[in-house]
């Protein structure tokens, strides 16, 4: 009996040894795991910047009322557009340290038009594409596609989607693409005409085409009647 009573004190620190290693692994998987979750949100932050908002619309009074928004927007942005831009921009880049307070104040007031045209969706996206649109056009300056020169806010809309004309960089295009929303009939998630999305009058499946001066409804591109 006595032999057991001795084996049996002599395990016991054995096992609190045991525990104790448990709990500080365990510690250090905690750890990791905070440390992860932070690079996580870091780049799911970082990839929310092409994740172009989508606004459901349900008349095609909403539609178009976008459509007169997006107009206003485009006014609005060549109207506010500094002269000279590209030089600015050259020279603020080239002076590390410098800045230029109606440069910067134009890029704040076009987030801030762009936000509120889509709705506050996500403003990332927003300051995001003002920005690309800008360095493209710099870099793309005196180009001319198609008998045109390079318009800046074609860009920004997203318009120019074909090899002869100049457009968002490949890698913003790429990085868009992993958004695609299962309704869009759309390679490309960069267009801001396909930011209004809708259920079909006709066979009620979702879909971003639009065009409802063309065909009277919001009708998905495989139920669009004769044009009227």
């Amino acid at each position: 009996m006595e032999p057991q009573i001795i084996d049996h004190y002599n395990e016991l620190p054995h096992s609190v040894n045991v525990i104790d290693k448990m709990n500080e692994e365990l510690s250090e998987v905690q750890k990791e795991n905070e440390k992860l979750k932070i690079e996580l949100e870091g780049f799911h932050k970082l990839m929310n910047r092409f994740n172009m908002p989508h606004i459901k619309v349900d008349t095609v009074e909403e539609y178009q009322l976008f459509e007169t928004k997006l107009d206003e927007f485009v006014d609005w942005f060549r109207s506010e557009l500094p002269e000279n831009i590209s030089i600015e921009l050259e020279y603020i880049n080239s002076k590390r340290g410098s800045s230029s307070s109606k440069y910067n104040d134009f890029i704040t007031d076009s987030t801030n038009k762009l936000d509120e045209l889509t709705n506050h969706i996500n403003r990332e996206w927003c300051h995001c594409r003002i920005l690309t649109s800008i360095n493209m056009f710099i870099k793309t300056e005196g180009d001319v596609h198609c008998g045109e020169e390079v318009c800046l806010i074609n860009i920004i809309l997203g318009l120019n989607n074909n090899n002869d004309e100049e457009q968002l960089p490949t890698i913003y295009r790429e990085l868009s693409n992993k958004f695609i929303p299962e309704w869009s009939s759309f390679e490309e998630n960069i267009n801001m005409m396909n930011i209004p999305y809708y259920k079909c009058d006709k066979c009620s499946k979702y879909d971003d085409y639009g065009e409802t001066e063309v065909y009277g409804g919001l009708f998905c591109i495989d139920c669009q009647p004769s044009p009227q």
